[in-house]
């Protein structure tokens, strides 16, 4: 099986299914695409299975005319019907792994994923994880599931596991059952044998390295590590990959690759968090951090500039610690260091909400009642995304103390509050900001000009730096 399927990926005539279709899969689908490789990208969402098969994108990352021309050429489709892994010889997982409310990580899109790929691949399938996970993911969660699953797979022929040889004759065969009038023979799940990894399929782990809103890197010209559970499925995986990849990195085993995901952002996190908690003693002592910063940056060796905000937002950064410090104690080992990194960049909105009280208070206004308008929502400039942003916990913790509450941000049209309300957002005018007590900047979209801002706002707290004069009505972090 594996030379057959080498023997398609030398062709290009292998098919890549791409599992979860948000902003790390559409990309990645779209890259495998543009090789020439027909692509199936699987998602629950019919919304976007629509979307995507009538050639609207909704991924900012991806250029409309690009997405179109891969949808005409039908060398990218998407489904809801998971039936259709069958037609795969590869599936990469881009499913979402948030924090549940305990902040335990939420393994249940990639357990859907593993069963369903289970139940429905084809022998001699390249399975690889794309989602931030903690180390051991691959080989301790994924592979149990796959195998389990695969009991119920119409494939799977107990008779043939029996023999190697049988094995491989009977999966070369696959082509004859390719379709859902002539489906395979299926054993009762009670007596099915699972497919075995190395046998049946392989399995790997290569993390995503999007970063939205990045002019410079994209998915193909971003290095790309991949660790595979053995060699033959590296091997696959790197075939596999350099059709959609410019550069990848191999290592030795997946637990090394999702350790590197989240050294990667852990790293982040621990020195934005250090810049942070710098800021906060800076402005008690009368001290600019951006100045100090730029200062320090003069250094040629031994410093990378980090910029303090009101906390650290997006998909991955304010959550790795906490995958990484569930695996941490099966092992009896306790993240101090990360674990207070951690801690400083979950207090900050709420140290922001003091500083915009302190704003309030030097006009002797009160939060509770004062008509506070936030510019900006999105965790990050110039992208639309809001997740685990830090102007929404702001925004929550201050209509919880009275404030009247409203928000520009030219990329995010309306948000859901914490008490369930809907916002949309407002115009940006000269009478905006003159009829706001206080204008919080919680996010620095290049859009947002500082002069017309500084002109026509009674009163500013500035958390980006986007006001760079000193002026007597703005307060900065």
């Amino acid at each position: 099986m594996k030379s057959t399927l080498l023997s398609k990926i030398t062709s290009n005539t292998e098919t890549i299914g791409i599992v979860g279709l948000g902003y790390v899969g559409l990309p990645l689908a779209v890259s495998f695409a543009q090789a020439g490789i027909k692509v199936i990208g699987f998602d629950k969402s019919q919304s976007k299975v629509d979307q995507i098969n009538r050639g609207d994108n909704y991924i900012k990352d991806i250029r409309d005319a690009v997405l179109r021309e891969v949808v005409d050429n039908i060398t990218l489709s998407a489904t809801t019907d998971f039936t259709r892994m069958k037609e795969c010889d590869a599936l990469l997982i881009c499913v979402p792994t948030p924090l549940d409310k305990f902040r335990k990580p939420d393994m249940s899109y990639i357990e859907a994923a593993c069963i369903a790929i289970g139940k429905h691949m084809k022998p001699g399938t390249f399975i690889s994880l794309e989602s931030t996970t903690y180390p051991t993911t691959t080989e301790e969660f994924m592979l149990p599931l796959i195998e389990e699953a695969s009991k119920e797979n119409p494939f799977n022929r107990p008779e043939a596991q029996n023999n190697n040889d049988n094995n491989h004759n009977n999966n070369d065969n696959y082509n004859n059952y390719n379709n859902d009038n002539n489906p395979p023979p299926s054993q009762p799940a009670s007596s099915a044998l699972s497919f075995k990894h190395g046998i049946d399929f392989w399995l790997a782990y290569s993390p995503e390295r999007v970063d939205p809103g990045n002019a410079s890197f994209h998915t193909k010209n971003t290095p790309k590590v991949l660790g595979a559970i053995t060699p033959e499925g590296l091997e696959i995986g790197k075939q596999i990959y350099s059709k959609a990849i410019d550069q990848l990195h191999l290592v030795s085993s997946p637990k090394v690759a999702e350790m590197v995901k989240i050294l990667e952002n852990t790293y982040r996190l621990v020195n934005i968090s250090l810049i942070n908690e710098l800021a906060l003693l800076a402005g008690k002592m009368g001290i600019d951090i951006w100045e100090v910063i730029e200062a320090a940056k003069t250094k040629p060796f031994g410093f990378q500039a980090f910029y303090p905000g009101p906390g650290i937002g997006g998909h991955c950064i304010p959550l790795d610690p906490f995958y990484l410090e569930h695996i941490a104690k099966k092992y009896d080992f306790d993240l101090s260091m990360i674990h207070t990194a951690g801690h400083i960049n979950m207090r900050m909105p709420h140290y922001m909400v003091i500083k915009i009280s302190t704003a309030l208070n030097s006009i002797k206004k009160a939060v509770n009642g004062s008509n506070i308008l936030f510019l900006g929502v999105a965790y990050k400039p110039n992208i639309d995304d809001a997740r685990e942003s830090p102007a929404l916990e702001i925004m929550n913790i201050v209509i919880r103390k009275g404030a009247r509450v409203s928000y520009h941000d030219p990329y995010i049209p309306s948000i859901e509050t914490h008490h369930g309300a809907s916002l949309q957002s407002v115009e940006l005018t000269s009478e905006t900001l003159r009829n706001a007590d206080c204008v919080v900047i919680t996010t620095n979209h290049s859009v947002f000009e500082a002069e017309m801002i500084q002109q026509h706002a009674r009163l500013i707290v500035d958390l980006r730096n986007v006001i760079q004069e000193a002026d007597e009505n703005v307060f900065k972090l």
